[in-house]
Protein backbone atom coordinates (compact mmCIF):
# COMPACT_ATOMS: atom_id res chain seq x y z
CA UNK A 1 0.00 0.00 0.00
CA UNK A 2 2.99 2.28 0.35
CA UNK A 3 3.42 2.31 -3.43
CA UNK A 4 0.32 4.49 -3.80
CA UNK A 5 1.61 6.73 -1.06
CA UNK A 6 4.94 7.21 -2.81
CA UNK A 7 3.33 7.88 -6.18
CA UNK A 8 0.75 10.41 -4.96
CA UNK A 9 2.79 12.14 -2.29
CA UNK A 10 5.82 14.34 -2.79
CA UNK A 11 7.31 16.25 0.14
CA UNK A 12 4.23 15.66 2.27
CA UNK A 13 1.66 17.00 -0.16
CA UNK A 14 -0.31 15.23 -2.81
CA UNK A 15 0.92 15.32 -6.34
CA UNK A 16 -1.64 15.68 -9.01
CA UNK A 17 -3.20 18.18 -11.24
CA UNK A 18 -5.21 21.19 -10.26
CA UNK A 19 -7.29 22.57 -13.09
CA UNK A 20 -9.45 25.67 -13.35
CA UNK A 21 -13.11 25.24 -12.39
CA UNK A 22 -15.01 28.49 -12.23
CA UNK A 23 -14.06 32.10 -12.73
CA UNK A 24 -14.84 35.50 -11.28
CA UNK A 25 -13.21 38.85 -11.89
CA UNK A 26 -10.70 40.20 -9.39
CA UNK A 27 -8.59 43.32 -9.37
CA UNK A 28 -4.80 43.04 -9.54
CA UNK A 29 -2.09 45.65 -9.86
CA UNK A 30 -0.46 43.86 -12.80
CA UNK A 31 -2.67 42.19 -15.39
CA UNK A 32 -0.04 39.58 -16.34
CA UNK A 33 0.63 38.15 -12.87
CA UNK A 34 -0.26 34.54 -12.13
CA UNK A 35 -0.52 33.55 -8.50
CA UNK A 36 -1.94 30.65 -6.50
CA UNK A 37 -3.39 31.02 -3.02
CA UNK A 38 -5.80 29.89 -0.35
CA UNK A 39 -9.29 31.38 -0.12
CA UNK A 40 -9.32 31.12 3.68
CA UNK A 41 -6.91 32.42 6.34
CA UNK A 42 -3.79 30.35 7.14
CA UNK A 43 -5.23 29.45 10.56
CA UNK A 44 -8.22 27.69 8.97
CA UNK A 45 -5.97 25.94 6.42
CA UNK A 46 -3.77 24.66 9.28
CA UNK A 47 -6.88 23.52 11.20
CA UNK A 48 -8.10 21.58 8.15
CA UNK A 49 -4.69 19.97 7.61
CA UNK A 50 -4.48 18.86 11.24
CA UNK A 51 -8.02 17.48 11.10
CA UNK A 52 -7.44 15.37 7.96
CA UNK A 53 -4.26 13.88 9.46
CA UNK A 54 -6.06 12.74 12.61
CA UNK A 55 -9.70 12.11 11.58
CA UNK A 56 -9.47 8.32 11.25
CA UNK A 57 -6.43 7.72 13.44
CA UNK A 58 -3.36 5.85 12.24
CA UNK A 59 -2.28 4.53 9.87
CA UNK A 60 -3.47 6.33 6.80
CA UNK A 61 -2.55 5.14 3.35
CA UNK A 62 -2.44 8.63 1.87
CA UNK A 63 -3.14 12.14 3.11
CA UNK A 64 -3.58 15.07 0.74
CA UNK A 65 -3.53 18.30 2.71
CA UNK A 66 -5.10 21.53 1.51
CA UNK A 67 -3.26 22.90 -1.49
CA UNK A 68 -3.71 26.32 -3.09
CA UNK A 69 -7.41 26.51 -3.87
CA UNK A 70 -7.42 29.22 -6.50
CA UNK A 71 -5.30 30.78 -9.19
CA UNK A 72 -5.30 34.42 -10.25
CA UNK A 73 -4.23 34.96 -13.83
CA UNK A 74 -4.63 38.22 -15.70
CA UNK A 75 -7.11 39.49 -13.12
CA UNK A 76 -9.33 36.39 -13.13
CA UNK A 77 -9.80 34.25 -10.01
CA UNK A 78 -10.23 30.55 -10.82
CA UNK A 79 -11.13 27.87 -8.25
CA UNK A 80 -9.10 24.72 -8.80
CA UNK A 81 -10.29 21.16 -9.39
CA UNK A 82 -8.23 18.42 -7.74
CA UNK A 83 -7.40 15.34 -9.80
CA UNK A 84 -4.88 12.88 -8.37
CA UNK A 85 -4.18 9.57 -10.09
CA UNK A 86 -1.93 6.59 -9.42
CA UNK A 87 -1.08 3.56 -11.53
CA UNK A 88 0.64 1.62 -8.74
CA UNK A 89 -0.64 -1.83 -7.78
CA UNK A 90 -3.01 -1.99 -4.79
CA UNK A 91 -4.12 -5.24 -3.12
CA UNK A 92 -7.75 -6.29 -2.79
CA UNK A 93 -9.56 -4.72 0.14
CA UNK A 94 -11.85 -2.00 1.39
CA UNK A 95 -10.69 1.56 0.68
CA UNK A 96 -12.32 4.62 2.24
CA UNK A 97 -11.95 8.15 0.92
CA UNK A 98 -12.52 10.81 3.59
CA UNK A 99 -12.94 14.33 2.21
CA UNK A 100 -12.97 17.43 4.39
CA UNK A 101 -13.69 21.02 3.48
CA UNK A 102 -14.20 24.35 5.15
CA UNK A 103 -15.70 27.36 3.40
CA UNK A 104 -18.76 27.78 1.21
CA UNK A 105 -20.28 25.91 -1.72
CA UNK A 106 -20.45 22.30 -2.79
CA UNK A 107 -17.92 19.76 -4.03
CA UNK A 108 -18.47 17.03 -6.59
CA UNK A 109 -16.32 14.18 -5.20
CA UNK A 110 -15.48 11.14 -7.33
CA UNK A 111 -13.40 8.15 -6.12
CA UNK A 112 -12.29 5.45 -8.57
CA UNK A 113 -10.33 2.26 -8.00
CA UNK A 114 -9.95 -0.10 -10.94
CA UNK A 115 -13.31 -0.20 -12.70
CA UNK A 116 -15.38 0.83 -9.65
CA UNK A 117 -16.42 4.42 -9.00
CA UNK A 118 -18.44 6.18 -6.32
CA UNK A 119 -19.54 9.79 -6.55
CA UNK A 120 -21.25 12.19 -4.18
CA UNK A 121 -21.89 15.88 -3.62
CA UNK A 122 -20.56 17.38 -0.41
CA UNK A 123 -21.61 20.72 1.10
CA UNK A 124 -18.93 22.82 2.79
CA UNK A 125 -19.63 24.85 5.92
CA UNK A 126 -18.07 28.25 6.59
CA UNK A 127 -18.00 27.81 10.36
CA UNK A 128 -16.66 24.29 10.76
CA UNK A 129 -14.98 21.42 8.94
CA UNK A 130 -17.39 19.29 6.91
CA UNK A 131 -16.71 15.55 6.46
CA UNK A 132 -17.71 13.17 3.70
CA UNK A 133 -16.79 9.50 3.28
CA UNK A 134 -17.20 6.95 0.53
CA UNK A 135 -15.88 3.41 0.32
CA UNK A 136 -15.01 0.90 -2.37
CA UNK A 137 -14.51 -2.85 -1.96
CA UNK A 138 -12.13 -3.76 -4.78
CA UNK A 139 -10.08 -6.60 -6.13
CA UNK A 140 -6.40 -5.97 -6.80
CA UNK A 141 -6.06 -2.92 -9.02
CA UNK A 142 -3.48 -0.61 -10.51
CA UNK A 143 -5.71 2.45 -10.91
CA UNK A 144 -6.69 4.94 -8.21
CA UNK A 145 -8.25 8.32 -9.05
CA UNK A 146 -9.55 11.06 -6.74
CA UNK A 147 -11.37 13.99 -8.37
CA UNK A 148 -12.82 16.88 -6.39
CA UNK A 149 -14.49 19.72 -8.29
CA UNK A 150 -15.87 22.80 -6.51
CA UNK A 151 -19.23 24.14 -7.69
CA UNK A 152 -19.46 27.52 -9.38
CA UNK A 153 -19.09 30.20 -6.73
CA UNK A 154 -17.58 27.85 -4.12
CA UNK A 155 -14.87 29.26 -1.87
CA UNK A 156 -13.47 26.38 0.15
CA UNK A 157 -10.29 24.68 1.25
CA UNK A 158 -10.21 20.93 0.59
CA UNK A 159 -8.22 18.01 1.99
CA UNK A 160 -8.65 14.24 1.71
CA UNK A 161 -7.22 10.93 2.80
CA UNK A 162 -7.56 7.31 1.73
CA UNK A 163 -7.54 4.53 4.31
CA UNK A 164 -7.25 0.84 3.47
CA UNK A 165 -8.49 -2.12 5.49
CA UNK A 166 -8.48 -5.84 4.90
CA UNK A 167 -11.82 -7.31 3.90
CA UNK A 168 -11.84 -9.50 7.02
CA UNK A 169 -11.94 -6.49 9.37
Amino acid sequence: MTALLSVLLFNGVACGRATPQSTATASMSQETDTEDGHVLPNQQVAQLNESIRTVNGEPEMIVAEARPSYRVSNGTVTMMTIRDESASSQPAGMYTLTTQCIGTGELDVRFTMGNKTVQDVMRCSAGSISNGTMSLDVDETDRVVVEIAPSDGAKAEIAYRIDATDREQ
